[in-house]
């Protein structure tokens, strides 16, 4: 912070070995099964995927293929998409634990010349088990069948375990064994109805981890595969940001999520500020700058309006009115634009392409009235400071450039 980095100080946990954390992009598959989410046509998703990806974002859940002939034949599409202009994203899509369901995705594997891969979801909780009649056994089955069908046509391919943190331990391990047993290369931990905690999420990733080693470790070394963990987690009790840092800093190698939190009910994790989070951690992967447009991007193709305060990317994120904070922020100025930026904020809005926009409103005092005349290039003096407080403190807002404008004459004098 121009000389003055030392002067920040947390009581947070250094963050350690995340420069490898991936991200899996599910906001056009997952994030779009929102009930008040608009789906867009084929053309449009081609321009958030190509967005996406240059951020820097590895993977993504681009569909799923066997639920009609549509989906299919728009599969295959954003697949030539990403060849065609060279993408270095992986495309992966979703299938049930069904082996006519992974040929549909095999089929659009032997398209291209990447690697398409398969991502087959199987319901591990008892409850889920009960309401469908379904046993451990079927389960276990059912894995078994969908991933040897799989390797048998030679598409790679992961296991979505869902509803896996409502699953006991040595149920939930019997499914990693099967899993890993017939070459499954991904388990994505899910916590499908955000009922995890931060506590619960580093505990569920450590617990698949070494289930996973443990069943690689009994094949016959040919058949071993690194087998990679990855977390998907929804927002229903307001955690799913905090549930998927945790699961990060517990080991997990890609984080799966959606921009703006799409998704059903209260959403998937949002993954600008999981990107937020590893960039201030010291990850290298990710252009931040590039985050704010393609959320706005996503949010006009989805119809999804983006609160005013939602972090990083709404209106309000950099914004302040109150007297206080707003002379802080001028007085930082001195010391330079990282100064300004984290005075009264903990995230860096230069990194965001943004900056911190001062205005006036009823909560506002001198310093933001003089702000606020300099950026409609008014005199700044006491009577004008004076007015637009007075003007500011009448009503229940903010004030707009153009009513200040309209507060002063030509000559910059009150009207």
């Amino acid at each position: 912070m121009s000389g003055s980095t030392e002067e920040l100080f947390t009581w947070n946990p250094r963050s350690g070995g995340l420069g490898h954390v991936g991200i899996e992009d599910d906001s056009l598959r997952d994030g779009l099964q929102g009930a008040f989410v608009h789906h867009p046509p084929v053309d449009v998703k081609k321009t958030l995927v190509e967005s996406s990806a240059a951020i820097g974002v590895e993977a993504a859940m681009l569909g799923f293929p066997s639920s009609s002939p549509d989906a299919r034949a728009e599969a295959a599409e954003l697949v030539e998409h990403l060849d065609r202009r060279g993408i270095p994203m992986v495309p992966r899509f979703l299938a049930l634990a069904d082996p006519a369901s992974i040929a549909a995705v095999t089929a659009v594997n032997r398209g291209t010349d990447r690697d398409v891969w398969a991502d087959f979801f199987v319901g591990c909780s008892p409850l889920r088990r009960r309401i469908e009649g379904w046993t451990l056994e079927s389960v276990l089955d059912r894995i078994a069948d969908a991933g040897s069908a799989a390797r048998a046509e030679g598409t790679r391919f992961g296991v979505s375990l869902e509803d896996a943190t409502r699953t006991p331990p040595g149920e939930l391990e019997q499914m990693v064994h099967t899993a890993v047993g017939v070459g499954a290369e991904v388990l994505t931990v899910c916590d499908t109805v955000g009922e995890s905690t931060p506590g619960g999420a580093a505990h569920i990733v450590r617990t698949v981890r070494a289930a996973a080693q443990q069943a690689a470790a009994a094949l016959p070394p040919a058949d071993r595969a690194e087998v990679k963990i990855w977390w998907h987690g929804h927002d229903d009790r307001g955690l799913a940001v905090a549930n998927a840092l945790a699961a990060a800093e517990a080991g997990a190698d890609t984080l799966s999520g959606a921009f703006l939190g799409l998704g059903e009910r209260a959403g998937n994790t949002a993954l600008e500020s999981v990107l937020m989070y590893l960039y201030q951690a010291g990850h290298q992967g990710y252009r931040m700058d590039r985050v704010v447009a393609h959320c706005r991007r996503l949010a006009e193709a989805t119809g999804t309006p983006v609160r005013p305060n939602a972090p990083l990317i709404g209106d309000q994120a950099f914004a302040t009115c109150t007297g206080t904070h707003v002379a802080a922020l001028v007085k930082a100025r001195r010391w330079g634009r990282d100064a300004e930026d984290l005075v009264f904020s903990s995230v860096p809005a230069a990194a965001l392409g943004r900056s911190q926009s001062i205005m006036v409103g009823p909560t506002s005092g001198r310093a933001a009235a003089r702000e606020a005349l300099a950026s409609v290039g008014a005199l700044i003096d006491d009577r004008n400071v004076d007015a637009v407080l007075a003007r500011a403190r009448s009503g229940d807002r903010w004030l707009e450039p153009s009513e200040i404008r309209e507060l002063l004459d030509v000559g910059g004098t009150p009207a």
